[in-house]
């Protein structure tokens, strides 16, 4: 037999819970008195017996780490039309080089081009890789449009947003002025304004953004002036960055983390030790993405596994089961234990060494599993076999599901928690993970089918 119906039935089904969730916990974001701790809650006595012990208080290994410098200037990629922003791009280009920064325009020599891509998705890419600051002005002229009516600015300015740089926007005084004009009567001429009302569109969607501010300007002067401002706001933003970076006193397991987890680390809002949890949690998940399109496409990159008698196959199935039992069963401990024991006692400071670990374990688990999905992709059997083969290899797609809504759930109850408490109310937070493995009865008759057909396989 392949699986005893006591092993089936560990196999279809593992509950798992977080903190927030096994118990529904009440989020009540109650002053602990401790700075950055996490919100007290109701069963607070309850968790206590679970074994949690002695709260410990947060501290931090001493590293002797440096910090070199980078050794090279800040890129900021100007974008904007040139037809009619030709003079003011010069301009730029001439105060940001003389700032000593590397300033990027697409008219420049040194711009990087490849002749493989078109020209917007060589701007594009050049804000990918090369701009660490982003400077957008906005003219009389929307520019050049791609199929889905956006200009290339347009595009360039997403890709800033999206990859999270300082974003600095100019948009002509001129525009400004006519843009309340527009909003009143749209369907108006306004070709002595723009050359196209989509530009209006464009710098509306600007203003009504809450990640940057939008200045105005009638001359160049305005813009450089607001820059040499701006830049050395940035600076020393940057100054005391560096400074909380170093105050953390960072063990060697967190120097590596994300802009995005470090801030977690240092402003410690509400609920940090959620967020960080999650946040490290989808990073970590997301460097193996290449390994879930393999098991979406059903590549079979590896060793193919050889595996032509049945008896031998049984026996290679049973050491697969083994493993995947092994790997839900660390999903599980990690769920259960090491999360809680992370996130420490409620109103005490969670440990974000202790987070930062069960989150890289928890993306460890779910990329074995898609490795173990390979592996029967990869496997080769006779004819008859390739239907178990085939079910057994959708075995871990619910698991990994399951694994990989963690972020996203957490994000979402915590926010439904502070929005609870901003309305003076408490919230039942709940992110419950059930761990099932599917088709175990379907492979169990798959496999008593070929028990019937041993003589004629042997």
């Amino acid at each position: 037999m392949l699986a005893s119906p006591a092993r089936n039935q560990r196999l279809k089904s593992f509950g798992c819970g977080l903190p927030l969730c096994g118990s529904p916990r009440l989020l009540n974001f109650k002053n602990s008195g401790c700075d950055g701790a996490r919100p007290a809650t109701a069963d607070s006595e309850a968790r206590n017996k679970i074994g949690h012990g002695t709260p410990r208080p947060l501290t931090f290994a001493e590293t002797t780490t440096s910090y070199m410098p980078k050794g090279y200037a800040p890129s900021v990629f100007v974008s904007s039309t040139c037809y009619d922003l030709n003079q003011v791009r010069a301009d730029l280009r001439r105060f940001l080089e003389n700032m000593s920064f590397d300033a990027v325009l697409s008219e420049s020599p040194a711009f990087p081009v490849s002749p493989q891509i078109s020209p917007v998705e060589n701007c594009l890419l050049a804000v990918k890789n090369r701009a660490d600051i982003f400077v957008l002005i906005v003219g009389s002229r929307y520019g050049s449009q791609n199929k889905s009516g956006k200009s290339v600015t347009n595009l360039e300015y997403n890709e800033a947003k999206a990859k999270g740089i300082p974003v600095y926007v100019f948009v002509s005084k001129q525009i400004l002025n006519a843009l309340p004009i527009w909003k009143k009567n749209p369907n108006a001429d306004y070709t002595d304004f723009v050359n196209t009302p989509k530009l209006f569109e464009f710098v509306e969607t600007l203003r009504s953004s809450e990640d940057h501010w939008v200045f105005e300007f009638d001359e160049v002067i305005h813009i450089i002036e607001t820059l040499r401002r701006q830049l050395s706001y940035l600076l020393m933003d940057g100054l005391a960055l560096r400074e909380q970076v170093r105050d953390l006193k960072l063990p060697a397991a967190l120097l590596d983390l994300s802009g995005k987890s470090l801030r977690l680390l240092m402003e410690r809002p509400t609920g940090w030790e959620y967020w960080l949890f999650g946040t490290v949690l989808a990073e970590e998940m997301e460097k193996d993405q290449e390994l879930k399109w393999d098991v979406k496409y059903g590549l079979k990159i590896g060793s193919a596994h050889a595996v032509s008698e049945l008896f031998p196959l049984m026996q290679w199935i049973q050491q697969e089961f083994d493993d995947i039992l092994g790997l839900v069963h660390s999903a599980e401990r990690l769920m259960n234990q090491a999360i809680q024991e992370a996130l420490r006692e409620p109103g005490v400071p969670g440990d974000p060494e202790h987070i930062v670990y069960v989150s890289r374990r928890i993306a460890r688990v779910r990329k074995e599993l898609l490795a173990w999905t390979i592996g029967f992709q990869c496997a080769s059997v006779k004819p008859e076999c390739e239907r178990l083969i085939s079910l057994i290899a959708e075995l871990s797609s619910d698991i990994v599901a399951q694994l990989e809504s963690i972020p996203s759930r957490i994000d979402s109850e915590i926010n439904k928690a502070i929005e609870a408490k901003e309305r003076g109310e408490a919230y039942m937070a709940t992110v419950m993970l059930k761990l099932s493995i599917p088709n175990i009865d379907v492979i169990s008759a798959e496999f008593q089918k070929l028990i019937q057909m041993l003589p004629r396989l042997l």
